[in-house]
């Protein structure tokens, strides 16, 4: 999902940085004495927040909790409000989204930052399936904050927490810094918000084409609300078996091979959102989309097939927003 654009916004500053290995954009409605604090505060919340979840940083929380795999750990609270988080929706996909799948990425060959393997031609080894992961992978105890993963379990939460920093971020500027517009994207990950009364233009936020990267497929119009990609064509390399990707199939602990090859959600919960475009991403467009409208009933989902079919799927009326300029080929 490419950058939100706001018509006639020009009363929002914008800034922009980077961190957890994505572009940052934040536009927000506030006084210029605010700007310069409020940059700040949202620069060192997402750095924060890498320092902990980051798989690629030996020091981080994340990667101390999975060399403890097998005894039981005090967490932080935000790293225990993730956890909890990623066990509720791999419960509510039913496996589709599960985080603990690192060392079948790991095997697939994504071993280090993805900058870094760009730099690579080839990566060489065999990609064989692992075995699959424990039914019962982590157990957690919220009042003591205690967490113990199964033996020769790891995590990798770096997209949920991603969705979650946007969410939380967006929470704070809007409860206790009490800012009535705004937008927080961060890589495709994002929310909107206007607490406005009067009327007012919505952002325009533009998805994707999957197989012109260089264009749109659309815009996805809203005024409040959060969206996520998810895509096999992005996040891509080489390995002797051929191309991989970084979507895990838990089914077979090796990168789905499912017909959807990317998916936009939206609806009112950035981490919902990225949680859904992945499963369905990973469960493609028939199987994904009976879970998805069962358990999802106040999101939307825009599939695309890798016969380059266009599918949306959810509520009639979109409690978000609307679509526009897609070529849809079928309303599911």
């Amino acid at each position: 999902m490419n950058e939100a654009a706001a018509r006639g916004a020009s009363i929002l500053h914008r800034f922009r940085f980077r961190a957890m290995n994505t572009n940052i954009e934040i536009g927000l409605c506030c006084g210029e004495a605010d700007i310069r604090n409020l940059e700040m505060r949202s620069r060192g919340w997402f750095e924060n927040v890498e320092s902990a979840f980051s798989r690629f940083w030996p020091g981080s929380e994340l990667c101390r909790l999975n060399r403890s795999a097998g005894r039981s750990t005090l967490v932080s609270d935000n790293m225990l409000e993730v956890l909890l988080l990623a066990e509720s929706y791999r419960k509510e996909t039913e496996g589709a989204f599960n985080p603990f799948l690192l060392d079948a990425l790991r095997n697939a060959g994504y071993d280090e930052s993805f900058e870094r393997m760009n730099t690579r031609k080839r990566l060489s080894g065999a990609v064989a399936p692992v075995s699959k992961v424990d039914d019962h992978p982590i157990e957690i105890d919220p009042g003591m904050r205690a967490v113990r993963l199964s033996p020769d379990t790891a995590a990798d939460l770096g997209g949920i927490a991603k969705s979650w920093a946007v969410k939380r971020l967006v929470q704070w500027l809007r409860n206790k810094r009490k800012l009535t517009q705004g937008m927080v994207n961060a890589g495709g990950d994002l929310a909107v918000w206007d607490r406005r009364k009067r009327e007012t233009e919505p952002w325009l936020v533009a998805v994707e084409h999957p197989w012109k990267p260089d264009s749109d497929a659309g815009v996805l119009v809203m005024t409040n609300g959060a969206a996520a990609t998810s895509s096999r064509l992005g996040r891509r390399w080489m390995t002797e078996r051929g191309p991989m990707h970084h979507l895990i199939d838990p089914r077979t602990m090796l990168p789905s091979d499912s017909d959807t090859v990317q998916c936009t959600v939206a609806g009112p919960d950035a981490t919902a959102c990225e949680v859904w475009a992945k499963s369905l991403c990973i469960l493609g467009s028939e199987e994904g989309l009976t879970l998805f409208r069962r358990k999802a009933p106040a999101y939307e989902a825009l599939l695309f097939t890798g016969n380059k079919q266009v599918f949306l799927a959810g509520a009639a009326e979109s409690p978000v927003g609307k679509w526009s300029g897609i070529a849809i080929d079928r309303y599911c």
